[in-house]
């Protein structure tokens, strides 16, 4: 029974992605360091919600458009997101801003989780940082049942120049995945989606078709 609550906090934790930046509530406490693959995790108490929210830190030589390229290829979202099963473009309403429907896997007997999120990219003129935020959208189409909808998360990505090629990646997200899962249940496992995500990320993000992608709203 440890086992089985443990996979379904986890699988509602990482509905989120694929995840603005949660309320101020508390400073975020360094949770887990995984040195093999340089991806720090940080959570924090969220004013509010009985759920914490989560930051994942990693460092990767790329360009800063590739992350974006990644993030962008729904195709293979399932490869990494963590508990992805599925995630399709819905409408793309400018090259900057995106309608996304996901669906996570869930363990028998609890029902497959979808939803629907809006996404905007921008990019710093100064520092050159690009951000992608993402946020619940809950009036694009109704609930179908086959899935139980995730209706309140939001999230950001940002994407960091530093010196000698290198970029700062930072995944940051909060939500209530409802579902009757307790709080406390949820919080215990909160690290493992970012920590997850982000090992995976570090992997395909260097393939070459993501490090020679090319956005004209991305300058270098």
């Amino acid at each position: 029974m440890v086992k089985y609550l443990r996979t379904l906090a986890l699988s509602l934790v990482t509905v989120l992605t694929a995840l603005t930046l949660p309320a101020q509530a508390g400073d975020w406490r360094e949770s887990y360091y995984d040195k093999d693959n340089d991806v720090r995790v940080f959570t924090r108490r969220v004013e509010g919600s009985d759920m914490n929210a989560f930051r994942g830190v990693t460092f990767v030589n790329s360009t800063l458009t590739a992350p974006i390229a990644l993030l962008q290829d729904v195709d293979r979202a399932h490869e990494w997101v963590f508990n992805c099963k599925a995630m399709a473009l819905i409408e793309e309403l400018s090259p900057t801003n995106a309608l996304y429907y996901t669906v996570t896997s869930m363990p028998w007997p609890v029902m497959n989780r979808d939803s629907i999120s809006e996404t905007h990219i921008l990019q710093d003129p100064q520092t050159g940082a690009v951000t992608v935020t993402m946020d619940a959208r809950n009036d694009v189409f109704p609930e179908n049942d086959d899935h139980v909808r995730v209706r309140q998360f939001s999230g950001t990505w940002t994407i960091e120049p530093q010196s000698e090629g290198v970029v700062k990646v930072t995944y940051e997200a909060h939500a209530d995945p409802g579902g009757g899962i307790p709080s406390w249940l949820v919080n215990s496992f909160v690290v493992d989606a970012p920590l997850n995500t982000l090992r995976r990320f570090r992997r395909l993000v260097v393939e070459e078709q993501y490090q020679t992608a090319t956005r004209d709203f991305i300058t270098h």
